[in-house]
């Protein structure tokens, strides 16, 4: 395989749940050296959440866990004892990341803190990902994804406005933090390459949550302008009912407006009064049943290919058969087969972005301590009599 662009960084993963294992999940499919630190006997909290592969619970079967943790090493280590810190430092000092999403201030409180890892090794990057944040009055608070969802003003926007407000989809802001700290993160290592020092990234899911609602943000932070939830500012924006589902009908871009119009055989779509997008919105009623008919008349895909062959960026809701099946996926060969040998081989999501000289590589999840002869053993030098009476002794 060609050298990956990341293959030349080591990094200590200790994270859980789903922001920080997608950060280091990104950085592992680029070649990153990813060592999970797991705890003894139970790991992740992530083994133990469901959906579980068959129902079957256990520590090899949680399929959020199977995904996020691709391509890693797992070694199960204990901080809360003496020895396992000073391990946890010796192995510092041969790695370039670490990424942690513990509640603030456990890190340093176990004597990890960023100071306590810089005097180990001066060059290292850390990431702490927390809700919101290592500072400030709400730190310390305790929340989920329907809270930021909530706090972040996503809700604000989500859902029909005569109706209760909606969170958004599944952890959308945790993925959102995991990007974030991930991007974060190589922009350090990029500054390091000048100035041989590392830094310490400080990354809230709720200040990340704030990316979702940019341009309502924008608005109101420039006109005052506060907007509700509701249908789009523009028209026709949105999902019809059509034979065999939903299609969206985007009336963008708006230069192609009068092409696109005559995609629904209403030539009344046509008139003055609907030619500029204002005065589409204005009449977001009238558009929308002038156009309806025709789409209840027809199915999905037939609908978006006629979009297409007018440059209209219309789409269509997919079940997930329909996305297994895209043969936009199959050209890019975004879905990939990976054995495991606890639930064998089964497709997952691929890479999220390519780039044309080093590859992206898709491989298992690993088992709970898997590496640890590889890590204890062969990285660090301990004797196989050392690394048994670690494990008698519940360091590892």
């Amino acid at each position: 395989m060609t050298e990956q662009v990341l293959s030349h960084l080591r990094v200590i993963d200790l994270t859980y749940y789903i922001s920080g294992p997608y950060c280091t999940k990104l950085m592992a499919g680029f070649g990153a050296d990813v060592i999970k630190i797991e705890r003894p006997e139970t790991g992740d909290k992530m083994r133990s959440l469901g959906p579980f592969y068959q129902n079957e619970e256990g520590v090899e079967h949680s399929i959020p866990f199977l995904w996020l943790n691709t391509g890693k090493k797992s070694i199960t280590l204990n901080l809360k004892t003496g020895k396992g810190v000073e391990i946890f430092k010796e192995l510092v000092q041969t790695t370039d990341v670490v990424v942690e999403n513990f509640s603030p201030g456990v890190m340093p409180r176990l004597g990890l803190g960023y100071e306590d890892l810089r005097e180990v090794n001066p060059g290292l990057v850390m990431a702490s990902i927390s809700n919101f944040g290592q500072t400030g009055p709400y730190k310390d608070h305790k929340a989920d994804e329907i809270e930021m969802n909530a706090m972040s003003g996503v809700m604000h926007v989500t859902g029909a406005s005569d109706k209760p407000p909606l969170t958004s989809g599944p952890a959308m802001c945790q993925y959102s933090a995991g990007l974030h700290a991930y991007t974060a993160i190589l922009m350090s290592l990029f500054q390091r390459e000048t100035t041989g020092q590392g830094q310490y990234l400080d990354i809230s899911i709720m200040e990340c949550g704030l990316e979702h609602i940019e341009n309502r943000l924008t608005d109101f932070l420039q006109l005052g302008k506060n907007s509700n939830r509701g249908s789009h500012l523009f028209a026709p924006w949105g999902l019809y009912n059509c034979e065999d589902g939903y299609v969206a009908v985007i009336g963008a871009p708006f230069r192609h407006w009068t092409r696109g119009a005559e995609i629904f055989e209403e030539p009344r779509l046509l008139e003055d009064k609907y030619r500029h997008v204002r005065d589409r919105a204005q009449h977001r009623e009238e558009v929308d049943a002038l156009i309806q008919p025709w789409v209840s008349k027809h199915k999905k895909k037939e609908v978006f290919q006629k979009a297409v062959e007018q440059n209209l960026a219309f789409g269509y809701l997919a079940s997930f058969d329909e996305v297994l099946e895209s043969p936009q996926h199959k050209a890019r060969g975004f879905f990939v087969e990976i054995d495991h040998p606890t639930v064998g081989k089964h497709r997952y999501c691929g890479a999220p972005f390519k780039m044309s000289q080093t590859p992206w590589a898709s491989f298992r999840a690993p088992l709970l301590g898997e590496h640890n002869q590889a890590v204890y053993g062969d990285l660090l030098a301990y004797s196989t009599q050392e690394i048994h009476c670690l494990q008698e002794e519940g360091v590892i």
